[in-house]
């Protein structure tokens, strides 16, 4: 049984699923549904993405490459061009094509229900679900993976989120449309605008609490001193936000139990890291879960995540946390000016990411 339909849980089911085991998705919500996300995919996870959606799959839903990444400070801007081009799809888009490749692996996908509980027996797990209109059942399954973004039914308990941070997440239609993976820095705050499907274009913010207190909770105001060409009437729809989960490997509380995506880890949504993380993360779990020997993939697991976040996690911090300081920027900005042809700075940081050199 898989916890969570997103990316990591679609990804787990296909990859459980193509190798013929007996896969049940539970899943809280009804799909299509918008989510707090940058909606950029890391071109670290392209390859991964294209195993589960092809090319003209995706490009079909409305996906599309973009390979140029633009850093703004005031008017002035630097660019750079990725080795790598990455996907752009939304998560309203891309969860929903995600859960259907799930469901054409042989996946039985339970959709909308809620876990209340696992309970954990010395052979199975005895997962208590409530279905929409309330009945509650309980099902049983040799192996749970949590990849509800939190491992909250795991009994080493949720994954922390950040002290003092929250993400914030809007589509705007921007006259024009956006060209490229655009970020700007701000005080105690920083910013992605990209172009999705539909000639939307996806908004995505994290700042400290006391940053969004002093604009009222207002995502319009805020976004309006990132970027003082933004109007509110380009927005579509309302604002939504969360906490930003932050941890290192979280390893699983029980021998049946297997945590993924954030439940497992999270590193700072720079990037499209987290949207990566999660597919790598579900595709792994997928390839290399052996029935017969539970502890062993537990171990591989955690040897293939502490690796993977040696250097991402650190260089995603660094890159946060510098984009949260405007001076450090400016200060920065005639490096990053060279860096504009010859990749420099933002190509260590791409390096450091994961990302392929082609």
């Amino acid at each position: 049984m898989i916890i969570g339909g997103g990316p990591a849980g679609a990804a787990a089911g296909v990859g459980l699923a193509r190798r013929g085991l007996g896969v049940v998705i539970v899943e809280g919500k009804t799909f299509p549904r918008a989510k707090v996300c940058g909606e950029f995919v890391s071109p670290a996870a392209t390859g991964v993405l294209e195993s589960l959606l092809p090319p003209a799959a995706l490009r079909e839903a409305g996906a599309r490459t973009v390979g140029r990444f633009v850093l703004e400070e005031g008017e002035r801007e630097v660019w750079w061009e990725m080795p790598a081009r990455a996907w752009v799809l939304s998560r309203r888009t891309l969860d929903d094509r995600l859960l259907g490749a799930a469901r054409g692996a042989g996946c039985e996908v339970v959709q909308p229900a809620t876990v209340r509980a696992v309970r954990w027996g010395p052979r199975v797990a005895r997962v208590d679900i409530a279905r929409a209109g309330g009945a509650v059942e309980t099902l049983e399954a040799d192996v749970v993976v949590h990849a509800d973004g939190s491992g909250r039914h795991d009994s080493a308990g949720p994954t922390p989120v950040r002290a003092g941070v929250l993400g914030l997440k809007a589509h705007l239609r921007v006259p024009g449309g956006v060209a490229g993976l655009r970020m700007r820095s701000a005080a105690r705050a920083y910013g992605g605008l990209v172009g999705v499907e539909g000639g939307a274009a996806t908004a995505a913010l994290v700042a400290r609490r006391d940053v969004v207190a002093r604009h009222g909770g207002d995502g319009d105001a805020l976004l309006g001193e990132m970027w003082p060409a933004y109007r509110p009437e380009w927005r579509e729809g309302g604002w939504m936000w969360c906490g930003v989960a932050g941890s290192g490997y979280i390893g699983p509380g029980n021998e049946r139990s297997f945590r993924i995506g954030n439940a497992a880890a999270a590193v700072e949504p720079v990037g499209g890291e987290g949207i990566g993380l999660a597919l790598w993360s579900g595709a792994l779990l997928g390839e290399i879960l052996d029935p017969g020997d539970l502890a062993g993939t537990q171990r591989a697991v955690a040897r293939a995540y502490r690796s993977r976040l040696r250097t991402r996690g650190a260089a995603c911090r660094v890159a946060a946390e510098c984009l949260m300081r405007p001076r450090l920027m400016r200060g920065l900005w005639p490096l990053l000016g060279v860096s504009a042809v010859r990749g420099g700075v933002l190509g260590a940081f791409y390096a450091l990411s994961g990302k392929p050199a082609a």
